[in-house]
């Protein structure tokens, strides 16, 4: 029967051919022959969103701040992360389908001769604005990362450049994108899945990731990093949770749930995490409110899981369902909390003007009420002597960093990221390998193997690929 579909296929092509160019067949009708960049942008837009929110194997990071513990499976909690590889998921997620998408559609847009030159502009700022993010979260995640040479297809060994540089680098873009982004007009429209086109929005995001660069840097290049910061705050940064950036997500299709959600209720995985013991004593040890919308109330009292111990989810906090069971509960890329803590610590080490206590506060607020807790919580909560910042224990650095790590609950990565910088809370040794928080993540598995003179060099570089080698901005 086979060999009668093959004859007449045969045929009718035969016959066709004395009709029409058989070149015909080639194009699928169903199917774009152009992707427009609008669609390139928002396709990025969520990967990276989606790469930021989910929790798997690959993005460990609300384990690794210990947010969250695990039950049954718990590698991640105790650092064992080669059989998992997560640095190779996020090169692939931010190479191929992030910065290979912006790359494109960045040519399109320099293509088209009628686009109006404002809108122009500002589009291609906005670009800008996201590849910056997604280098400078590859470059917090591994040090040393292929830069100028990535993102190439013709390009299969891409050399790693200095994280150092490309931080320089990074502040010089975002610096030039936000200015073109000044003049306001339009953009992407609804298009954009973070803002729906608002150009003033994009511009205090920019300014706020320039602060975050800036702030980066604070213990290793403080003159740099003054400079930097003051610019960015006199520019115009986050001034409330309305500007933060967010991806809403959607109870239908499936392709736009939440992908904690996905994880948790379509693959059947919610026994897998529970809370974990470090944060769920510190928020019962500070009486704070959030306490109740971080995690649920099955256990009276709550109880969290030790870091990497072999618990069982039966016997452990949960985390709360309106988080990991809510398909539509919106992923947060940055928000005025991670804003407000930046400038208060930037007030104290002398880079802007202005009152941290009041700063400090206002991050707190922030964080309370986004998680639907009250005014009056709020106003309770910083009264306490532990958490006020006149009394509260320890230095600056202690005080905002502790507040910090407890507001940047569900964004892991951080979270993570803020503990190594300014070494607060303390945070505990996993339990089955006794090992400390990890200071980088390794790099892809594979690149020994398919880069390996670019490997070897970027390890040599930075001190050896481990865990424990610090980032060239963790200085103390």
């Amino acid at each position: 029967m086979r060999n009668i579909y093959i004859v007449l296929a045969s045929a009718g092509m035969l016959l066709s051919s004395c009709t029409e160019d058989i070149t015909d067949y080639n194009n699928d009708p169903k199917l774009p022959t152009a992707v427009p960049p609008e669609t390139l942008v928002a396709n990025a837009e969520k990967n990276l969103a989606d790469r930021i929110t989910t929790i798997s194997g690959t993005n460990v990071f609300r384990l690794w701040a210990q947010h969250w513990s695990q039950a049954t499976y718990v590698d991640e909690s105790n650092y064992l992360v080669i059989g998992r590889d997560p640095s190779q998921t996020y090169w692939t997620t931010y190479y191929n389908n992030v910065l290979n998408d912006l790359n494109s559609a960045v040519a399109l847009i320099e293509a088209d001769e009628i686009l109006e030159p404002t809108k122009k502009s500002n589009q291609l700022a906005i670009i800008e604005t996201i590849k910056v993010y997604t280098y400078q979260h590859l470059v917090d995640l591994n040090g040393n990362i292929p830069y100028s040479e990535s993102a190439d297809i013709n390009n299969l060994f891409p050399v790693y450049d200095d994280a150092e540089t490309i931080y320089l680098d990074l502040i010089s873009r975002i610096s030039a994108a936000q200015a073109a982004l000044a003049g306001g007009g339009e953009s992407f429209g609804t298009n954009d899945i973070f803002y729906g086109g608002d150009v003033v929005k994009w511009r205090k995001l920019a300014n706020s990731v320039k602060l975050r660069l800036g702030m980066r840097l604070a213990d290793f290049n403080s003159a740099l990093a003054s400079t930097t910061v003051s610019e960015a705050v006199n520019a115009g940064v986050f001034t409330s949770n309305d500007d933060n950036t967010i991806i809403y997500y959607e109870s239908s299709p499936t392709t736009n749930i939440n992908p904690i959600y996905n994880l948790f209720e379509v693959e059947n995985r919610s026994e897998d995490y529970i809370a974990g013991e470090t944060s769920l004593n510190k928020l019962v040890e500070l009486n704070d409110p959030r306490l109740d919308n971080y995690f649920a109330d099955n256990k009276d009292p709550y109880i969290g899981g030790p870091i990497g111990g072999n618990n069982s989810y039966a016997n452990f906090t949960h985390l709360n369902f309106d988080i990991v069971g809510d398909p539509t509960y919106p992923g947060s890329i940055m928000d005025y909390v991670e804003v407000a803590f930046f400038q208060a610590e930037a007030v104290e080490r002398g880079f802007i003007a202005g009152d941290a206590e009041e700063f400090y506060n206002a991050g707190i607020t922030a964080s309370i009420l986004y998680y639907g807790g009250t005014q009056d919580e709020v106003d309770a909560y910083l009264a306490q002597p532990s958490v006020a910042y006149a009394t509260a224990t320890g230095d600056y650095k202690q005080k905002i960093g502790t507040q910090k790590w407890i507001s940047l609950f569900n964004r892991g990565f951080e979270a993570w990221t803020e503990y190594r910088r300014l070494d607060w809370p303390e945070l505990a040794l996993s339990t089955q390998t006794q090992q400390e928080v990890p200071l980088r993540m390794i790099y892809p598995v594979k690149e020994s193997a398919v880069n390996g003179a670019n490997y070897d060099a970027a390890s040599s570089a930075i001190g050896g690929d481990n865990l424990t080698t610090p980032l060239f901005w963790d200085v103390n």
